[in-house]
């Protein structure tokens, strides 16, 4: 644990990091390493599948970062290793009302060859004049797979607030042997014309993005197109698109609910395609 007091005020914030490492043994992939700083646990690895598939609960106790906070979370899949890391709840940035400092949440993933990557998170919940700083770096080697999930929320609409300060900055970035296969890098902030304007979110709330490296085909993203488009007959958006080997999938619209059974819906059925077994949802999504 390291909390630090910073020069500028009597805040005190909290530096965590958790390093993770994943190995094959004996046809079944293991957790070797756990390496902790601050307020990031994990559970024990969970094994619902047929496969050796690892189920790892990803555990930050405080609930949200507060204004200073930085979450660094990484993990390392060895040759063969195969892992699901989700998250039990919500990750929360909670509001910082006139302060300069940002919150800051950095990813990296390193994929050795032939191993595979299921991170799915559960939403991201931006508070009104909160000052948020997203990063995901996903490295693959030859033939890793990876399959990911960002999803965030702007303001808690449900208690009244939108989001009228602050700024939300998002940046991903998929690379295969060092080679870029997709950076992106969406910087919202309140009150600006990206927030309203029809170029950018158009007002709406929640925008997501979903990576796969699979290759549907034509007729499986026309499946997948109309049963999105049957679930959403409002005004909520979905696009999808083939990016070289980069399946994506995009959301904009006001119903984090319905983007998360949207990108689940998108998981079960290509799962069988991307690494030859059914979809097996972890338990902590229906608790």
């Amino acid at each position: 644990m390291n909390c630090v007091a910073t020069q500028q005020s009597s805040l005190r914030h909290w530096l965590a990091s958790i390093q993770l490492r994943l190995q094959q043994r004996a046809g079944s992939t293991r957790v070797v390493s756990s390496r902790h700083q601050g307020p990031l646990r994990v559970q024990r690895p969970f094994y619902p599948e047929r496969s050796d598939c690892c189920h790892v609960y990803l555990l930050h106790p405080p609930g949200g970062m507060v204004i200073g906070d930085e979450l660094t979370i990484s993990a390392e899949l060895d040759s063969n290793a195969s892992g699901l890391i989700t998250t039990p709840s919500a990750g929360k940035v909670y509001g910082a009302k006139g302060a300069a400092f940002s919150q800051r949440q950095s990813i990296e993933f390193h994929l050795a060859e032939n191993s595979t990557l299921e991170w799915l998170p559960q939403e991201t919940i931006v508070f009104d004049t909160a000052n948020a700083e997203l990063k995901t770096r996903v490295n693959l080697a030859a033939g890793a797979r990876y399959f990911g999930w960002d999803i965030v929320r702007l303001g808690r609409i449900a208690s009244g607030e939108t989001f009228q300060q602050g700024y939300c900055e998002q940046r991903l970035e998929v690379y295969r042997d060092n080679k870029p296969l997709l950076i992106e890098r969406n910087r919202v902030v309140a009150g600006e014309p990206l927030q309203a304007g029809v170029y950018g979110l158009q007002g709406r709330n929640t925008f997501a993005t979903l990576v796969a490296t699979c290759q549907p085909g034509r007729d499986a993203v026309d499946k997948l197109c109309e049963t999105l488009d049957g679930m959403s007959p409002g005004a909520d958006c979905w696009g999808l698109t083939q990016k070289g080997s980069l399946f994506i999938a995009r959301y904009l619209g006001d119903d984090v609910a319905l983007c998360r059974k949207g990108f689940e819906y998108i998981w079960r059925y290509l799962r069988p395609l991307f690494n030859g077994n059914d979809a097996v949802p972890p338990r902590i999504w229906r608790t």
